[in-house]
């Protein structure tokens, strides 16, 4: 009976401890690499890799700015819903781990301030330490790891797999790319709140820049007008007043570019970010803006 039970169980438990290893990497060949994949490869390139300008954002800075486009050695730390806790300690690491830069882009989002991002916990809990996960006394780590790697031994997940040549990648220099094709129907919601809690780091991370003598860019990237729908022109000013508060035209600059109207629908892949050719343009636009800022602030 011991002998029939196990001859049933093992097959299972080795499939199990097999899919939860190899599973992200059999995935990737059809969806481009995992979550875990992109922050940890992000991670090692933020150390590995020299650069005079840090770019610090959510996704749409994460897929919208190519770093190979700037006048100056250029790395993109972004990544798809990080904050201004995550980006506060992804700055300090990189400090930290003594990397030495004297520009950072810093990537301000009408809703960045509204919500407090947990989901890829899994991962930042390892990378950025205890100081951060200390913002998170609800969550569990162990539990949040249990639940990516039980998540891998879906078989389902495994259905129709195949290479799929247009599928995600991420470049060396940080920036991911996401194919996709934006339609006028695109609609989203947004909430401007700002929350203490992503107020008070928002306020570090200008604090951090300062002390160690680093140049701030706020950059709100352009948007789509649908995108424009989800706040009041009221909204928005008293949002740029906000953000403005900041500003001292010596360290800190901001760049806003939400209104400018010489991007298109056909240049987004939702109602969010820039394609590829729009994100090579727009980082163009960027780089000679803050090329020609800085040369006239050294004249």
């Amino acid at each position: 009976m011991f002998r029939k039970l196990a001859l049933f169980i093992i097959p299972i438990l080795i499939y199990c401890i097999a899919a939860m290893i190899f599973m992200p990497d059999v995935l990737s060949i059809q969806y481009g690499p995992t979550t875990k994949q992109e922050i940890h490869q992000s991670f090692k390139n933020s150390l590995s890799r020299d650069y005079e300008l840090l770019i610090l954002g959510n996704s749409r800075l994460y897929r919208g700015l190519n770093p190979d486009r700037f006048y100056c050695q250029t790395f993109n730390f972004s990544h798809d819903n990080d904050t201004y806790n995550q980006l506060y300690f992804k700055l300090k690491y990189v400090l930290d781990n003594g990397k030495v830069f004297n520009k950072v882009i810093l990537g301000v989002d009408y809703h960045q301030f509204s919500f407090k991002s947990d989901t890829r916990n899994y991962v930042y809990g390892d990378l950025l330490g205890a100081d951060y996960m200390n913002d998170y006394p609800e969550g569990n780590l162990l539990l949040q790891k249990i639940d990516y790697y039980l998540g891998n031994v879906n078989p389902m997940k495994l259905r129709g797999l195949k290479r799929v040549e247009d599928k995600p990648f991420q470049r060396e220099n940080g920036q991911f790319i996401k194919p996709g094709k934006a339609k006028e129907t695109n609609t989203v919601e947004r909430d401007l709140t700002r929350l203490d809690f992503q107020v008070n780091y928002f306020k570090k991370i200008i604090d951090l820049c300062r002390a160690n003598g680093i140049t701030v860019f706020m950059v709100m990237p352009p948007l789509r007008e649908n995108e424009l729908k989800a706040h009041t022109p009221a909204e928005r000013e008293l949002f740029n007043s906000f953000i403005n508060d900041f500003v001292d035209n010596k360290q800190v600059f901001y760049f806003n570019y939400s209104k400018n109207h010489d991007f298109k629908m056909t240049d987004f892949t939702d109602i969010t970010h820039f394609n590829e050719a729009a994100a090579n343009r727009f980082s163009e636009i960027l780089s000679e803006d803050i090329f020609e800022l800085t040369k006239t602030a050294h004249q």
